[in-house]
């Protein structure tokens, strides 16, 4: 079940499902599947990331036999109403988790933060973003 904390225009978003983190060759033809809470595809010239619900990896992973991949990542999707121009936002995130012993990829949109950590510190990492104040 996909939980949702709100704190004025905060808001700490749980998504549903257990995520992979793949490494794929640069050059790497790609086909996503439909469908998912969250899909992260991150190109650059030394290699593909991908960011998958561990489900919609199986549908695709047999094409893609020298991945690397780790699985067991929980996501959490933070969308505060900040400036672009807002300086040290993911700073105070990162260095909040960091300080509780928290292991991270996170990332940015145009709109939102979200931090992938282990399954077995979801708890742990949405209590430390929780107590945080912007």
């Amino acid at each position: 079940m996909e939980s949702k904390k709100s704190r004025g225009q905060d808001v700490i978003q749980v998504l549903e499902g257990e995520y992979a983190l793949i490494s794929l060759p640069a050059d790497s033809s790609l086909t996503l599947p439909v469908g998912g809470n969250l899909k992260i595809v991150i190109h650059d010239p030394v290699e593909i990331t991908l960011v998958l619900e561990v489900s919609a990896w199986e549908k695709i992973a047999a094409q893609h036999l020298s991945a690397k991949v780790g699985r067991g990542y929980r996501a959490i999707r933070l969308s505060q109403d900040f400036p672009l121009e807002t300086v040290g936002v993911m700073a105070k995130l990162t260095g909040a988790l960091a300080q509780a012993g928290v292991s991270i990829m996170a990332y940015s949109t145009y709109k939102t933060d979200v931090v992938l950590v282990r399954s077995w510190e979801l708890t742990q990492a949405v209590g430390v973003l929780w107590d945080l104040r912007f």
